[in-house]
């Protein structure tokens, strides 16, 4: 019995180390990025898909390592339910599948396409760099077949950085560029002017 209080003891630590890391992430790289980078790490059979990077970036890093032990956590969890002594412990475990099925929605939802514009990187609370998806419906879909200099977004205080259409990538695009349904702009800028309010970390 001591021995399977130790192993939900050591969960409920790891789950309170990977919530504080992620809002470090949050905070430092924007929340879409740690979405993204925590998405990557769950789904993908390297051992860190997000990039080279990782090894100068501590809290990444950090993330990293926790998202691998939690999957060592999560086979010990599977393999401790053959041996269950108690219906308490099988409430238990019970709460903590429920509480990762949470956590899976919550990353999913968060990178579903209607999320039209995302947090890259928050500079302060004015300013930040944003991914803009242009669909065919919301406020920035009204974007879609007209050019950079008619939407004059330098008078809004927004640069765009560069588009991503088919897999090819525009870098610092011209005035004329004429902007296309399933475009992903890359936009620095005041976030007070931008068509949508953005995806944050407390949405």
């Amino acid at each position: 019995m001591k021995y399977a209080v130790f192993f939900y003891l050591l969960i409920l630590i790891w789950a309170g180390v990977v919530v504080y890391r992620f809002g470090q992430l949050c905070r430092q790289q924007g929340p879409a990025w740690a979405v993204a980078s925590v998405y990557r790490l769950l789904l993908d059979n390297h051992l860190f898909p997000v990039g080279p990077d990782i090894w100068n970036n501590k809290p990444l890093l950090t993330m990293g390592l926790l998202v691998k032990a939690g999957e060592l956590l999560g086979l010990g969890l599977l393999i401790r339910i053959f041996w269950l002594t108690h219906w308490a412990e099988a409430v238990l475990i019970l709460l903590i599948l429920a509480a990762v099925i949470y956590a899976f929605y919550y990353l999913a939802s968060c990178c579903r396409e209607d999320r039209k514009i995302r947090s890259v990187y928050s500079l302060s609370e004015e300013y930040g760099v944003y991914e803009i998806v242009l669909g065919p419906s919301g406020t920035s879909g009204a974007w879609v077949g007209t050019t950079l200099a008619q939407l004059d977004l330098r008078r809004k205080e927004l640069l765009v950085l560069s588009i991503v259409r088919e897999g090819k990538v525009i870098i610092f695009p011209k005035g004329p560029e004429v902007l296309l349904g399933g475009d992903r702009l890359l936009v620095f800028g005041k976030t007070t002017t931008l068509p949508e309010k953005p995806l944050t970390w407390n949405q």
